[in-house]
C-alpha cells in the first residue's frame, strides 16, 4: 500500500513528465518519452507500434518553426502503483509552421505512464483533439 506522500510524489513526477513532453521542441526528445513498446492513438489514427509513431511525430517536428503556446488544464493523476499512473488533461496546443500557418489546437489527452529505467514513459496514449 503506497502512503499519502508517494502517491503525491508520483502524481508531482507524472506530471511533471506529461509536461516535458508536452513542452518537447524536437522528434528525438518527444521520443525519448514513451517505452520501446508505446501504442498511441490520435483522433482516428492508431499507431501500434513505436516505429510507426516515431514516422508521425518526425513529420510533425519537421513542418514546426515555433511553438507559441502549450498548456495542460483540469489535469487528473491516478496513481495505480509505485510504478504506474495515468494522467488525463484538456490541453491548449498553438504553433507556427515553417510556411508560417498558425495553427491552433485543444482537446484531451490521456496516457498510462510506467516507470520505465528510473524515468516516467508513455506506454499509453490516446489524444482527441479540434482545430481551433
Amino acid at each position: 500500500m503506497l502512503t499519502e506522500n508517494q502517491i503525491v510524489e508520483i502524481e508531482t513526477e507524472v506530471q511533471l513528465a506529461a509536461t516535458a513532453h508536452l513542452n518537447a521542441k524536437d522528434a528525438e526528445t518527444a521520443l525519448s518519452h514513451f517505452t520501446d513498446d508505446v501504442v498511441a492513438v490520435s483522433n482516428t489514427t492508431l499507431f501500434s507500434s513505436r516505429e510507426s509513431l516515431a514516422t508521425d511525430i518526425h513529420d510533425y517536428y519537421k513542418i514546426l518553426k515555433e511553438v507559441n503556446h502549450a498548456a495542460w488544464e483540469d489535469v487528473h493523476v491516478h496513481v495505480i502503483s509505485e510504478r504506474a499512473a495515468t494522467f488525463t488533461a484538456r490541453f491548449r496546443y498553438g504553433f507556427t509552421s515553417i510556411d508560417e500557418e498558425t495553427v491552433n489546437l485543444r482537446g484531451v489527452w490521456t496516457a498510462l505512464f510506467e516507470l520505465d529505467q528510473d524515468a516516467w514513459r508513455i506506454r499509453l496514449r490516446h489524444e482527441s483533439f479540434e482545430q481551433l
